[in-house]
């Protein structure tokens, strides 16, 4: 298991005996940057990976796997939403969403209204 993983799931159990608005914002702008320091490290493992497939097959898996390319995508933003995909679905990515949707329940977002 990675640190970003660890700290995110650990970041989870600590939002999850909180409902203060305060602790709840910092738990989650740690755990913002851990969620995009994992999404970078699998973009850039999912770009290792896919080296030598075609782009017609890279496009496919991303379809496959519930992200499908817009009109005139790039082989890049391909692999970026296959990335995406893969990334979700990690034990840390979903720590990240069980804490954001506590902290909703709360009032508590990232986003300013």
């Amino acid at each position: 298991m990675t640190y970003a993983t660890e700290h995110l799931m650990d970041l989870a159990a600590l939002g999850r005996a909180t409902s203060a608005g305060d602790e709840l914002l910092r738990l989650l702008r740690e755990g913002h940057a851990l969620y995009h320091e994992g999404l970078t490290e699998t973009r850039l493992a999912v770009a290792e990976q896919h080296q030598a497939t075609s782009d017609h097959e890279v496009f496919a898996l991303a379809r496959q796997a519930g992200m499908p390319p817009f009109e005139g995508a790039t082989r890049e933003e391909a692999l970026g939403l296959l990335a995406l995909a893969r990334w979700q679905e990690t034990p840390a990515a979903l720590a990240y969403a069980s804490l954001a949707e506590h902290a909703a329940r709360h009032g508590v977002s990232l986003v300013p209204e």
